[in-house]
């Protein structure tokens, strides 16, 4: 009895205090009311065979083919996510939406800003409507690599349209964020594409940051001495 009470307890604390499982990179394309997922390490979607590491190419989903897909991430002192793609075109004969998202929970804090970008070109695409890239993190960790469900807080927002051909836009900013513990980053696209649009050089990157960059030396000299020099000038002027 004794030694099937202690086997017992030893169950449930090896289920209790069990390491949790590693997290694992996500990545969802939807177009037309049609997804394709993918999971790191997923056999026959993940090409890449390394972790932190997703790969996808040639993927047909709703009438849009996506080409060469890459997600990676990388957690610890830099936390990192990235979500690119060679070429995105609307193969349907009709005006549709691509949607991209990618994340990862478990990436380590403290952290207090993101240094969130994005860059995409667009072809074949004057007409169509605005395209949106999209940043997100979760002090909560929460998963976010679905169509439904983009949690946490929203960073950044940016948007464009083409208005010649070839046409882009890009963005960049640095964002407040705290976690003190593990957390999660979602990227997401929303590319507005008219029949036969494209986009290439479609990357959205997100790098955690501890503090904001402390200037170099020469750099505060600098700044010193202007504003030495600007007192100079208005004490003269007075």
């Amino acid at each position: 009895m004794r030694q099937i009470l202690l086997a017992g307890i030893a169950a449930v604390a090896a289920f209790v205090f069990a390491p949790s499982a590693n997290a694992t990179l996500q990545l969802s394309i939807g177009a037309n009311g049609s997804t394709f997922t993918c999971a790191d390490g997923q056999l026959g979607c993940d090409l890449s065979g390394g972790a932190n590491n997703l790969l996808t190419v040639n993927t047909l989903v709703g009438g849009a083919f996506v080409q060469i897909t890459l997600a990676q991430s990388a957690a610890g002192a830099t936390n990192s996510l990235e979500l690119s793609s060679a070429n995105i075109e609307n193969q349907s004969g009709a005006p549709l939406t691509v949607t991209l998202l990618a994340s990862q929970t478990d990436f380590t804090g403290p952290v207090t800003l993101v240094n969130n970008s994005g860059s995409l070109t667009f072809n074949d695409n004057v007409g169509a409507g605005l395209s949106t890239l999209k940043f997100w993190a979760d002090p909560n960790n929460v998963q976010g690599a679905n169509p439904t469900n983009t949690p946490g807080i929203l960073l950044e927002s940016v948007s464009g349209t083409a208005a010649t051909n070839p046409d882009s836009f890009s963005g960049s900013n640095i964002a407040p964020f705290v976690a003190g513990g593990l957390f999660s980053m979602t990227e997401g696209a929303a590319l507005d594409l008219i029949a036969g649009g494209s986009v290439t050089g479609f990357n959205q990157s997100m790098v955690t940051l501890a503090s904001l960059p402390v200037p170099e030396p020469m750099t505060l000299g600098i700044l010193g001495m202007g504003l030495l020099g600007l007192g100079m000038v208005r004490h003269r002027r007075a």
